[in-house]
């Protein structure tokens, strides 16, 4: 029995992604349940001062979910019905459900080939009278290329609201992803650095968008039961904003691991043409949520599927992330699309390929994955 084959037999399986909780959290979420006040208070408000604090930015809005922080901080940005939002092709999918929700119409845009981020020339072309925000994303925690598109929304006059929920802690230039544009959101799901379970939170320096969003979430309400706006709940728990404030305690740690990870996934894989591992404009500029490879596709005897497939079989957990969003079903009404537009989205998106990692991370399950990675695509190279 080879050695994968048998660390496989001792049951040795790595998941995609693991929060990194310790006896802090559970404790806060008790003391939370014993207070008996488990809807927002003050616990959300601390992590609401103290994580705008942490990424530099004047105001946090906390609530339930990155998907809800998405819709309510498009909502006080004022988008709706007639307008347009423009996200890139290659995103998880509430980047551009949320302008649906708030009556508004998704348009895509091609990304570009270094860090995924949103490209400025595509960008360009898909402005319209009716652009009525622009949403670059920090793809798989990388900043994305802001300087050209903060530029061209400046110029046209259009707002600029960050996706940087995967990104925390990642930097462009001297400043934080997410405190660029008029807004940025951040999640807080388990895969991503910091976790409350779910959550999700805007940030900004404008102190009108974050009233907007702080009545937005509670249902439009200037006052008690004084609906003025529309609005909904979409409120962070307490326990979430008890357990926020332990796992932003944590974060510098927690990205510092990320990025020690990504540099021995590096030097596994460095030697092997078969495998493009990430970009870095700077060690700063990346927390690593994901380590995405790019695999050699037209080098190699399968599909990117079938290396996922086999290193699943292994014990290893890998994703694709994520299928291109002009070709979604919920988007079709929206079309038609033409695969053309997006030529680097679809070669990405053939190719990529996200390995585990988190902050708990061994040596022992990093030499796994890179190991039985190297061995199953050498089998499969292309002769």
């Amino acid at each position: 029995m080879n050695d994968s084959k048998e660390k496989h037999h001792r049951g040795l399986k790595i998941p995609l992604a693991r929060p990194w909780f310790d006896e802090n959290e559970p404790k806060a979420a008790a003391a939370v349940v014993a207070s008996q006040w488990v809807i927002f208070g003050p616990k959300v408000e601390q992590f609401e001062a103290s994580f705008a604090s942490r990424m530099g930015a004047k105001y946090g809005v906390a609530v339930n979910s990155g998907s809800a922080a998405l819709l309510v901080s498009m909502a006080a940005l004022g988008v709706g019905p007639g307008d347009e939002v423009i996200a890139p092709d290659m995103t998880f999918v509430s980047t551009a459900t949320s302008a649906i929700f708030l009556g508004a119409t998704p348009r895509f845009c091609d990304i570009e080939r270094r860090y995924y981020g949103m490209d400025a020339t595509a960008l360009e072309r898909a402005i319209t009278p009716r652009t009525k925000v622009i949403v670059p994303v920090h793809y798989a925690g990388q900043s994305c290329e802001m300087a050209p598109i903060l530029e061209l929304a400046k110029k046209r006059g259009i707002a600029v609201l960050e996706d940087a929920a995967e990104s925390h802690l990642a930097k462009y230039g001297d400043r934080f992803s997410g405190t660029l544009g008029e807004a940025g959101i951040f999640s807080f799901t388990p895969s991503k650095p910091m976790t409350t379970g779910e959550g999700g939170m805007i940030v900004t320096d404008n102190a009108d968008v974050a009233e907007r969003c702080r009545r937005f979430r509670n249902f439009g309400d200037h006052g008690k039961f004084d609906w003025q706006d529309l609005g909904f709940n979409f409120r962070m728990p307490e326990v979430m904003g008890a357990i926020g404030i332990h796992q932003l305690a944590k974060l510098e740690e927690t990205v510092r691991r990320r990025r020690d990870i990504a540099r021995r996934y590096r030097a596994a894989l460095s030697e092997c043409d078969l495998i493009t591992c990430p970009e870095e404009r700077n060690p700063a500029d990346a927390n690593y949520q994901l380590f995405t490879i790019l695999l050699a596709t037209e080098r190699l005897d399968v599909y990117r599927d079938a290396v996922s497939t086999a290193l699943w079989e292994v014990g290893v957990s890998t994703r694709a992330y994520y299928p291109p969003l002009h070709r979604a079903k919920v988007f079709a009404r929206f079309g038609p699309f033409d695969d053309a537009a997006y030529p680097n989205t679809l070669w990405y998106a053939e190719r990529c390929l996200s390995l585990p990692i988190f902050p708990t991370m061994s040596e022992e399950e990093l030499d796994f994955v890179a190991s039985n990675l190297l061995r199953i695509v050498e089998a499969h190279r292309r002769v």
